[in-house]
This record gives C-alpha cells, structure tokens and sequence, in this order.
C-alpha cells in the first residue's frame, strides 16, 4: 500500500511529532508498504536550518527505507505572529504543490497541529480522491488562542470552519489522548466511531538502554547531584518559568540541580529569569539530538513536566512522559487531567497544584528525601509502560488502521 504522510516536523527536527512520524513512518515501511513523507526543512524550534540541509521546494531523500520530501517552509528565528503565519502558511502552499506532484497514493495521513497543514492534506485528498486519516494531537485554533498565539476574530473563525470541514471529510480521525477524543465529540460533533486512539507511545527498547553518564556529569557538573530533568519545547504552553521559581526557593540545596534540555519561545526569558535571580542550580543545556535524551533521562533523578493552567491542556498526554516512563523516572507534573491520571494509575510520580513553585519545590525535596520510594515509582511507570504503551504494538494498530482506511474507501468505491 502507498501511504502519504504530511507532517510539518519530522525527523531529525526533536518535538513530538517529529519523534512520532520518524518511529511510524519507519515501521509501515517494515510492514511492508512504500511509505512518503511530506515535511518541511527542518529548523524547528531555533528557526536556524540544521546543517547539511537547504530549503527548497522538492528537497527528496531515501532515509530509513521512507521516501522524505521536504518542501519550502518560511523560517525565521523571530516569534511574531505574522511569522508564525507566514511559516503556517507556506508549508501549507508547498506541501500542497508536493503533494499534487508526487504519485497517487492509497491513504494519507496529516497530523495537526499546525492546522494549515490539514487543510493542505484536505485539499490533497479532494482532488486525488484519496482516502485522509487525520492525527489530531491538538485542538487547533482552540490550542492557539489559549497560549495567547490567537485571537477570536473573524480569521479564527474562519479556521473553526476549515477544521470542521477536515472532521468531516476524514474517513478516520487519529487522537494521541482519549480527552482530545472526548471533547472532538462533546464539542465538535464528530462521531465517535471515527475516531481512534493511537498514543505516542514508549520506547522500551531505546530509553531501557544503559550507559556511562561521567561524561555528562563532567560536562554539566552533575558530579554528586541530585537532578530534576525537564525535556522538550521551553513554550507558552508549558509555563517553564514554575521550575525557575522552584529553582529559586531550592537555592540553598546546593546538591540539586535543575537540567533543562530544549529550546524554545521562552528559553530566553527564562534564562534571563534564572540569571537575574542569581542562580547557580538551573542549567540550560539547549536543543539536543533525540538519540542523546536516554542519558539525560538515565542521569536523571526525577523528571518534570510542567504545564500552563489552562483546561484544553488537561485533555493532553505529554510526548516526554512516554520518555520518562521508559526510563524508568518518577515524574512530577503540574496539571490535573490524562497524564496526571497516568502517574495516579501507574503509581509513578506526584502530581501537584498548576503554577505553583512552593508545592513542586516540596514534591522534589519529599521524591529526593526518600529514594527507595522514588526507585519504585519509576519501577512502576516502566512496568506500566510495558503494559500499555509498547511503542511496537501502537506501531501496528496505526498500521492496521490505515489498511483499513484504504479498504473501506475501496469498498465505498465498488459498492461491496
């Protein structure tokens, strides 16, 4: 079966859905089917092209058995919302041209967000008459306008219109968490037998791995401490000024230490943040390789995951929570909702108030104070992680989704 992926981000960019497509992408190909991947070039979240690639409209490459074309994108290291749009909307122009270009396939898959994007796989889908099977691991615009990127104006309405007409026209709509499904329905009136529950899911294998982190520690100066990880995108959504204020009010424990792995929008605010404060416990790493986070998560000692107090984030499984589950980490998060009923199930972490230093600060020292305790959650999120997140298994109830996307538009095509 030919399968058409569109993607904006996509390996070796290091969010969510770049780490999601990269894994799948290469495991349909496994199973057997001539797999394209539609994705911009990459530069995601620095706004700078990594070395050794340019942008261009038809840029194609064979990587891991998975043809990858990435087309032209508008990038820019500034944050504006008129270059968020002109990003948005050129990788919806470019992927729209790819797509008409390359041979017909017999499914395709969009994931949103961006939404542009789906629109894009939309219109694709229309012309070529093809099958769509739409990944939603955000509510757009809704997810926009509560991180402030957004406003509810005439064009916001216009996206709510263009994002129903995507539901509807889907054959099947992936959800990457069941509160995502819900309010789909509950709010947006798609049926619920279309939609379908595909989680990131855990790489067992990857972040089981064990290695010599003395080198990590020389370069960071981990030597003897204790570490609270965090990984991943330093955005709006994840409100990561709470970990500089836990920083701050931990300052006297010299032997713990804040490791703060990523890049993003509020990197520097928060480095400013940590400077101004005068605090030597909060280390920024920066952006690093996806094949580099199981010796951060190894060398960790408990992993965070904060989160902006904000009710649509409350339906969100976070992507790193896969990671540390994994790895073995008790966690910490900050916002009631999917992953705190992760961790409440599992048995594999605390989960405290939104926005509040003083009680994340607290669950460190308690987590820090008690090892033994600490050793078991992390035993339990790996066992749980086992037990229903085996990335493999995920791997092939998508791939047995698609075949049945493209079978059902087979068999509404000859009336069988």
């Amino acid at each position: 079966m030919k399968i058409l992926i569109l993607t904006q981000y996509f390996y070796p960019e290091t969010n969510a859905p770049a780490h999601r497509h990269g894994y799948f992408s290469k495991y349909l190909v496994e199973r057997g089917h001539e797999v394209t991947v539609i994705c911009g070039t990459p530069n995601y979240p620095a706004g700078v092209i990594f070395p050794g690639y340019r942008n261009g409209l038809f840029n194609s490459k064979i990587e891991n058995g998975v043809k990858v074309i990435r087309s032209w994108v508008w990038i820019t290291p500034r944050k504006g919302f008129i270059d968020r749009i002109l990003n948005y909307g050129s990788f919806f122009v470019s992927s729209l041209i790819v797509g008409l270009a390359t041979e017909r396939p017999d499914v395709i898959l969009v994931s949103s967000p961006p939404l542009p994007v789906a629109f894009s796989g939309f219109l694709i889908s229309k012309i070529r008459r093809v099958p769509l099977v739409t990944e939603i691991r955000d509510i757009w615009p809704e997810s926009a306008y509560a991180v402030g990127m957004a406003k509810k104006n005439v064009f916001f309405r216009l996206m709510e219109r263009f994002e129903t007409g995507v539901y509807r026209n889907s054959v099947k709509i992936i959800v990457n968490a069941e509160g995502i499904g819900r309010r789909l329905a509950s709010g947006k009136n798609v049926p619920e037998g279309k939609i379908s529950f595909i989680p990131n899911g855990a790489d067992l294998d990857m972040f089981g791995k064990k290695s010599d982190t003395a080198e990590m520690d020389g370069k960071y100066g981990l030597a003897g401490k204790f570490v609270a990880l965090y990984t991943g995108l330093i955005g709006l959504a994840q409100s990561p000024e709470i970990m500089i204020e836990a920083a701050k009010i931990l300052k006297k424990e010299i032997d713990v230490v804040f490791l703060i792995v990523g890049e993003g929008a509020l990197k520097s605010k928060c480095e400013k943040l940590a400077n101004d404060y005068g605090l030597q416990n909060v280390i920024f790493a920066g952006g690093r390789p996806r094949e580099e986070m199981p010796a951060f998560t190894q060398r960790a000692d408990v992993a965070i995951i904060p989160y902006k107090n904000f009710e649509l984030f409350k339906d969100v499984i976070p992507s790193k929570m896969y990671d540390y589950l994994a790895a073995g980490k008790p966690m910490i998060i900050n916002i009631d909702g999917e992953g705190a009923r992760i961790i409440r199930e599992s048995q594999s972490g605390i989960v405290v108030p939104p926005e509040d230093p003083k009680e994340l600060a607290d669950a460190l020292l308690k987590i820090k104070s008690d090892r033994k305790a600490a050793d078991k959650m992390g035993e339990n999120g790996r066992k749980y992680a086992r037990e229903n997140y085996d990335k493999k298994k995920i791997a092939e109830k998508l791939n047995e989704l698609l075949v049945s996307a493209n079978d059902l538009e087979e068999s509404e095509t000859t009336g069988n």
